[in-house]
């Protein structure tokens, strides 16, 4: 009896389940049996356990972006999103970080020149959600897919269809009745159809070596299927999803945060991010080390609106023992297995917990000591948007500095104000979401600083 709260308030049910039940609980839902662990020690303990795993629902999730193929059939093709991690090694390290960052300031700088509205030096009123779409849907495509990447395509367009289907993502994923996501399946449709079609055809020339030796995978795969191609873009929506959907929430979120915060924290943030740039650093690593504010920004907004899941699969019957409060707890073959360390997130602090203070972290990201860590929080603080054992994200190191370069460029380069009358929407929960989908439009005026 949970499945309409699941999918309208997910949130209000894992608080009202954890209140009633503890830490951990199961229910039914969907025909499904769920269990919830939401303590960080039994989290980890679950990450160490080899009897859960994420390969088979990755199958599964691919499949239903994909609406074109089984999971049998994805999993027949050898190649899948569930064994991406083989590239990871191309998207972490200095060297390889650094060339992501100047292909991706790259992107960035070209995005401004091609969409009109974000070189415009005048005043515009904008949707915030359609900004950040269209600022991270074109330069992220284009720093991984190389310049054919929205070539001939009307940009605003296809960033709002990415829009639509980016909310319909998750429960499209999740493979929820289709008639709960008609929306964001025509969405997918058009992306197919209009944008990763065109790359495929047309090659992958200049893009990032890891998306271009994961094409070239699909291209041997289905060399002699007549419509190879079309399978190989509706295959390609989860890779876009996963690409842009976490960094263009956190923007969205980062902007609406510090625009509705004292102005000094505006005016501190420009300031740190001009000096940095003129600093000319050597790397983009120690371009981030030179602004622990926009650090602390960023970490502060992960705690208000990142609500980070990791999911398994439980592929035999298993008893694991000593979870919360010296727990024993049975799982059965092919049970799902929710991990959700939001409750334990960032709780050791000062001040008030429910405000958002965009200077609470930076004691830390300004400690020389920490600061060169992925997410520069003390050792005693939980903080897990990635995941973690052997599924931990591959291209946490890529999403992180998407995060960092974008929101830099667009304080550096953008001058926002908030509408009279406009407001924050309101948290809004989703179990595939790790940073929260805003659940309604915000408008601001913006305009674009030389």
């Amino acid at each position: 009896g949970h499945g309409f709260q699941f999918i309208n308030n997910f949130s209000g049910l894992m608080d009202y389940l954890r209140t009633k039940y503890g830490p951990i609980y199961t229910i039914i839902n969907f025909g499904q049996r769920m269990h919830f662990i939401t303590d960080y020690k039994s989290i980890r303990k679950i990450w160490t356990q080899p009897a859960f795993d994420f390969r088979e629902f990755a199958f599964k999730a691919e499949a239903n972006l994909s609406g074109i193929e089984t999971p049998d059939e994805l999993k027949a093709s050898g190649v899948g999103s569930a064994n991406l991690a083989k590239y990871a090694h191309t998207m972490r390290g200095d060297d390889h970080l650094e060339s992501l960052a100047t292909r991706f300031e790259s992107a960035l700088r070209d995005t401004v020149e091609r969409i009109p509205i974000l070189h415009n030096e005048a005043w515009n009123e904008v949707d915030l959600r359609e900004f950040s779409g269209m600022v991270i849907f074109h330069a992220a495509g284009r720093s991984l897919f190389g310049p054919h990447w929205l070539e001939g395509v009307d940009i605003e367009e296809a960033a709002r269809q990415y829009s639509i289907f980016e909310i319909d993502g998750p429960a499209i994923a999740g493979g929820l009745p289709k008639f709960l996501t008609q929306k964001g399946c025509r969405a997918r449709d058009y992306l197919v159809k209009n944008v990763l079609l065109p790359v495929i055809k047309k090659g992958c020339d200049g893009g990032h070596s890891y998306i271009v030796d994961y094409i070239s995978e699909l291209k041997e795969a289905y060399r002699n299927d007549e419509n190879g191609d079309f399978k190989i873009a509706a295959r390609l929506t989860g890779l876009v999803f996963a690409i842009n959907s976490n960094t263009m929430n956190m923007l969205f979120w980062v902007i609406a945060r510090t625009v509705l915060a004292d102005k000094s924290l505006s005016v501190d943030l420009v300031d740190e991010c001009k000096k940095a740039a003129m600093s000319n650093p050597l790397s983009y690593l120690e371009q981030k080390r030179q602004m622990p504010l926009l650090n602390s920004v960023i970490i502060e907004t992960f705690r208000l609106h990142g609500d980070p899941n990791s999911f398994r699969v439980v592929e035999e019957d298993c008893v694991v023992s000593g979870l919360a409060g010296g727990k024993d707890v049975a799982f059965r073959k092919g049970d799902s297995v929710f991990l959700l360390s939001t409750y334990d997130q960032l709780q050791d602090m000062t001040g008030d917990k429910d405000a958002f203070d965009g200077r609470r972290w930076i004691q830390h990201t300004s400690n020389k000591d920490i600061n060169k860590a992925l997410l520069p929080i003390p050792s005693n603080q939980v903080l897990a948007p990635f995941g973690g054992g052997k599924h931990l994200c591959p291209g946490r190191f890529f999403a992180l500095l998407e995060m960092h370069v974008v929101v830099a460029f667009c304080i550096q380069h953008y001058e926002f104000k908030i509408l009279e009358k406009e407001s924050l929407p309101p948290k809004h929960v989703e179990l595939s979401a790790p940073i929260n989908q805003p659940n309604r439009r915000m408008k601001i005026s913006v305009r674009y600083k030389p």
